[in-house]
């Protein structure tokens, strides 16, 4: 239901092109909303992927094709963000004023050391956390990660999630809706997750604190 919601008119516009065009438009478009996810996350990239996936099952799109559209996108989206993470590491001095108070400098010298430390487990793992991906990158060109591992991890998660994506596509057959619902559920499990987890650590900084 999230996702079908967030369906605007446009989106409504690629899964009729998708559908009813041109097959080399279709892969240009699977190609540009799952960039695009990274760039703008409210866009809802996965549902145009899994509408492609539905209808390469249905044989009017070659599943590779998609599969490597959808791969190729995620992982251009992904330097996007990771390019803008560096445009960010290299302009401190243009920060907000709240970026630059003591607690956010510690904050980001902790993502900077978290990333010299499990940097490629990040972006490995970044194409499983709906809504977060994007960040992922962003933290990357923060912490001044070099092009070429960004390139092989980012990738790797946009290779496996895709698969991922593909063989649910081909166990469900071409009913989007039911792919749909089962993204939407694995979304919002995931998102919970995550509340729950930044909850967790805010809760355990404030009692450390308050027993210092």
């Amino acid at each position: 239901m999230i996702a079908r919601l967030c369906v605007v008119p446009v989106l409504d516009e690629f899964l009729h092109t998708l559908e009813h065009g041109p097959q080399y438009w279709a892969y240009a478009l699977v190609l540009a909303a799952a960039a695009i996810e990274y760039v703008f996350p409210p866009v809802p990239g996965d549902t145009v992927a899994l509408f492609a996936v539905a209808l390469a099952v249905r044989a009017q799109l070659h599943w590779m094709f998609v599969y490597l559209a959808m791969t190729a996108g995620a992982l251009l989206g992904g330097l996007a963000a990771w390019g803008f993470g560096v445009w960010l590491a290299n302009h401190e001095e243009s920060w907000p004023s709240f970026l630059r108070t003591p607690g956010a400098t510690r904050a980001l010298d902790a993502v900077r050391r978290g990333y010299e430390q499990h940097g490629a487990m990040y972006l490995v793992g970044n194409r499983f956390l709906p809504a977060l991906r994007a960040f992922f990158f962003v933290g990357a060109g923060l912490s001044r990660m070099s092009a070429g591992p960004v390139i092989v991890f980012g990738g790797i998660s946009a290779a496996l999630w895709n698969a991922l994506l593909m063989g649910l596509g081909y166990a469900v057959g071409n009913n989007w809706e039911a792919l749909s619902d089962l993204a939407e559920r694995y979304a919002v499990a995931t998102l919970i997750l995550i509340v729950l987890a930044v909850l967790a650590g805010v809760g355990r900084f404030v009692w450390d604190n308050r027993r210092a």
